[in-house]
């Protein structure tokens, strides 16, 4: 009897313990605490913070499986991802994008007639190609053949030698389609009769493909001016007076480093001006000072809960005399 009463007070006290205090958390280092989902070392403890946020949480041992989702935790079980030894997570090799469930890794450039499964991958290889949705192959689009390896634009006109095209000017005659087609780095003009020369940003133009010569699939001609398309800002690129129509970063979006989240406007300096979202976890996620509106944007957080926003907006005196407050 008295066995048996000592072994129920035993469990009941066992009990009493939370599962997070019935785990070894003390620590010295990071890596101590690497074996927990979030966790890292603070004042000689193990903490842990929710996926996205710096919200604290019970913390959980990781599960040593492997991980079939790109961004998440090694070892790494899909063809062409590697372990970020750093952070421990997956991520896709130089030279590969993760695929819209991020759970495969695909070649970000893709040659027409290769297999596809989104069409920026033709498109990097050639700016008028698309992804076949059907076939999952990279195809030009309409009004488009290819020849030699390129989309070449088509011309309203007939042909069945490069004779009947000369009058025209920068085109050749394309015997399968039969029909005259600009030659590289030309398309049509607004009504497919001649060709004409890409534009830039800002630049007069009469078709999107003028602009797209240049500021590639993300561009467009609106009201007679070379501009990005909608979700698309203009990114400067390397080489002098050159830049490129890229699409807006999303939310959620799949990063390996910050910079995968932010948006470089075209100013003088080439400075970053959004940056709202940093990369953590693999995902673009609002930083610290932001909180997500409708699952899409970041906006800052004015709201009570933020200690941080309000300092910086407090009143004059109250900031002087701040250090009065906190220790009266």
């Amino acid at each position: 009897m008295q066995f048996t009463l000592i072994l129920l007070l035993g469990l009941c006290s066992l009990s009493a313990y939370s599962a997070e205090d019935l785990l070894e958390l003390g620590c010295t280092t990071n890596a101590q605490c690497e074996k927990f989902e979030g966790g890292h070392c603070h004042d000689s403890s193990c903490v842990c913070v929710a996926r996205g946020s710096n919200e604290h949480i019970p913390c959980q041992p990781k599960d040593n499986k492997l991980s079939n989702i790109i961004g998440g935790p090694c070892p790494c079980s899909q063809p062409h991802a590697e372990c970020d030894t750093k952070m421990q997570q997956c991520f896709c090799a130089d030279n590969y994008m993760a695929s819209a469930d991020r759970r495969r890794c695909l070649p970000l450039q893709v040659a027409l007639d290769g297999a596809c499964e989104l069409s920026r991958q033709c498109q990097r290889a050639d700016t008028f190609a698309v992804c076949h949705m059907s076939q999952k192959r990279c195809i030009c689009r309409e009004h488009f053949e290819q020849h030699q390896g390129s989309c070449r634009a088509l011309l309203d006109m007939g042909c069945s030698n490069n004779t009947h095209c000369e009058p025209i000017g920068a085109s050749i005659c394309l015997p399968p389609a039969k029909k005259c087609a600009c030659i590289q780095d030309y398309v049509p003009n607004h009504n497919m009769t001649s060709c004409v020369s890409g534009v830039g940003f800002g630049s007069n133009c009469t078709t999107p493909a003028q602009c797209q010569l240049q500021l590639g699939a993300g561009s467009t001609c609106r009201d007679n001016r070379c501009t990005c398309r909608i979700k698309h800002y203009l990114k400067m690129d390397q080489e002098p007076n050159s830049a490129v129509c890229e699409p807006l970063v999303p939310y959620g979006a799949y990063c390996r480093r910050t910079e995968d989240c932010q948006q470089h406007q075209p100013d003088v300096e080439n400075r970053v001006h959004d940056a709202r979202m940093h990369c953590f976890r693999g995902e673009c996620q609002c930083r610290p000072d932001f909180r997500v509106v409708d699952n899409q944007h970041c906006v800052l957080d004015t709201s009570a809960a933020n200690p941080r926003y309000r300092l910086q907006h407090a009143p004059l005196s109250m900031l002087i005399f701040w250090p009065i407050y906190y220790y009266v």
